[in-house]
């Protein structure tokens, strides 16, 4: 079992990302129609793009989205008024942000990132993979019981999998990349996504690899 950064923060984000704005979360739409613009920063809007800036951190966001998938709404939770931060913006368990994408078949995934450090398992099988802004990344399928991950082999990457997730990379803020099953929790309410695996390795991989900083 690592000790270090984890995927599983997820389950996490119920406490941290409850407190966004005076204890109410931020949570930012999607108009339906997006501009080239948009496309090239994540496909967020421009008061999307607005909130995550305010964060004060720096915010990757992917420049290729699989086709169908748009934002689906954006969270962000900044750090407390009075914590202390470092050069980077960064507080002891902040700030952190989602950025939901659904398609219309309701498969889901998110970009999302926290500053701190937590710890957690390994994946089930896993392999490493380079992204340009985070250098090298560790994507999994599953989570491991306690016994070391096993590879991905090449025909599983080209599968669609459940829990296609890559653990938290970077010096803090964390960035991470996930697809979401069935029932979620974020900002302490239900989200409900298709619990179909539908999401290969390799297109994980593409979207990790595109990712680059919100100008």
């Amino acid at each position: 079992m690592k000790n270090k950064l984890y995927r599983g923060w997820k389950s996490l984000q119920l406490t941290l990302l409850s407190c966004a704005f005076a204890s109410a979360p931020l949570f930012i739409s999607s108009a339906n129609s997006q501009s080239h613009n948009q496309v090239n920063a994540g496909r967020l809007t421009p008061q999307q793009q607005e909130a995550l800036h305010s964060l004060g951190i720096k915010i990757a966001v992917p420049s290729y989205v699989p086709d169908g998938f748009r934002v689906s709404d954006v969270r962000i939770t900044p750090c407390p008024a009075n914590a202390q931060k470092n050069a980077d913006g960064v507080c002891r368990f902040g700030p952190s942000y989602t950025i939901i994408y659904r398609n219309p078949n309701n498969n889901c995934f998110e970009v999302n990132a926290i500053g701190g450090g937590l710890g957690g398992p390994d994946g089930k099988y896993s392999r490493k993979i380079n992204s340009r802004i985070l250098g090298e990344v560790d994507l999994n399928i599953g989570n491991s019981s306690g016994d070391r991950s096993q590879p991905i082999s090449e025909s599983m990457s080209k599968l669609a999998q459940a829990n296609v997730w890559t653990f938290p990379a970077g010096k803090s803020p964390f960035y991470q990349v996930t697809t979401i099953e069935g029932r979620a929790f974020r900002e302490g309410k239900s989200m409900f996504c298709s619990n179909k695996s539908y999401m290969t390795p390799n297109e994980l991989t593409k979207i990790v690899q595109s990712l680059d900083w919100l100008p």
